[in-house]
């Protein structure tokens, strides 16, 4: 069928959703803009409403997907993957925009209410209207776990909470219809509130997107196993996860290896790891070597002298990139020290602490420390 064709490429999947949304919430907002303007049910009206705003974050979400597209230009070398993010924005904030109006409608509608006209044709339009939403948004869903949209987990969150919404007020014509109790302001509040809740909560995710977020732990460890499991490979460390899109992550991180390995066979073994990084991950992937010294007894005395310190002032402090020169009448250690997120000392103060102990149990020893704070 013809619309297999959407379903080859990730930007063809997002746009084809893009389009289905449209064309169902276009459909949608028709019906009940129609029903509640007829009966009068400032709910129905307000989720009519909703979905015209779905609408237009539809067409906003098509065109971000056809946006980040786009190969790489001059201005933007790595790529339009981030228009995605972008459109996900615009899903969160529509819904937000439209979830303050629809409160202020409602609040308004219990100030002075008016009886609505609706009837079961109108419970049933809406129930229908209830199944095609679930339907979008089980669609949504599973379009976001297919190609790792953000924005579609916008949609997929939006479309959900839409089904909620068209319940409740389903609920507030039932008790019309059969009890005389009229809840349709308070209804209209309840289905405003839902719609506020998804939009900020996927504002929140699409901002720690374009903030530039912790990448998944998993991610992390896959790309580290392949690495480890290299036989050359000792350690890694300094790892780094730039995204700029789905398709658009450019890893770097430092490798150790044995000093004694030769440069050629060294560099042959880090761009078999950075083909197999790209292969399985689909990312750009830059390792840098660090050599590390093995069995020399006076630097692993040195290095265990090292961590001893750090141990001492907090078990979570590791070191890397290792090196021992002459220093005067002692010794100068080189290395990096991995900082965690909550370390309370500043980088000035680690130092002087780390010194002062040197000095105390190796006076003529001195210590140049480089701090790593860390990305991932």
């Amino acid at each position: 069928m013809f619309w297999k064709k959407f379903f080859k490429t990730r930007e063809g999947f997002g746009q084809f959703a893009g389009g289905l949304g449209i064309f169902v919430n276009l459909l949608l907002s028709g019906v009940k803009l129609f029903i509640g303007a007829m009966s009068g049910a400032i709910s129905i009206v307000a989720d009519g409403l909703n979905n015209l705003s779905d609408v237009a974050t539809s067409a906003i979400m098509l065109a971000g997907f056809k946006i980040s597209a786009r190969p790489p230009d001059e201005e933007h070398p790595f790529g339009h993957g981030r228009a995605e993010y972008l459109a996900g924005l615009f899903v969160a904030a529509g819904m937000i925009l439209v979830g303050g109006k629809l409160f202020v409608s409602s609040v308004e509608k219990i100030i002075d209410p008016s009886e609505p006209t609706a009837g079961p044709i109108t419970i049933f339009v809406l129930s229908l209207s209830v199944a095609a939403k679930i339907f979008l948004g089980i669609f949504y869903r599973h379009a976001a776990r297919k190609i790792n949209s953000s924005a579609l987990n916008a949609a997929a969150l939006d479309s959900f909470t839409d089904c909620l919404a068209t319940s409740v007020v389903i609920v507030s014509i039932y008790l019309w219809i059969y009890f005389d109790v009229n809840i349709d302001g308070g209804a209209g509040v309840f289905v405003s509130a839902f719609i506020l809740r998804g939009g900020f909560q996927s504002l929140k995710e699409i901002l720690n997107l374009l903030l530039g977020e912790r990448p998944d732990q998993k991610f992390l460890d896959d790309i580290k196993k392949i690495v480890e499991d290299a036989p050359e490979v000792l350690g890694v460390h300094d790892m780094i996860v730039h995204s700029y899109g789905a398709r658009r992550i450019f890893v770097s991180m430092h490798v150790e290896m044995p000093a004694t390995l030769e440069l050629l066979a060294a560099h042959e073994i880090i761009d078999k790891l950075e083909r197999k990084l790209q292969s399985t991950f689909q990312i750009s992937a830059t390792l840098h070597v660090d050599p590390v010294i093995q069995n020399d007894a006076a630097f692993d005395e040195h290095k265990r002298l090292a961590e001893k310190i750090l141990a001492e002032i907090d078990t979570r402090l590791t070191l890397h990139d290792f090196r021992v020169v002459p220093y005067k009448s002692g010794r100068k250690l080189i290395f990096d020290v991995a900082v965690p997120w909550n370390f309370l000392m500043t980088d000035r103060e680690l130092r002087k602490k780390f010194q002062r102990r040197l000095i105390e149990l190796h006076g003529d020893d001195r210590a140049i420390i480089h701090l790593d704070h860390q990305f991932c």
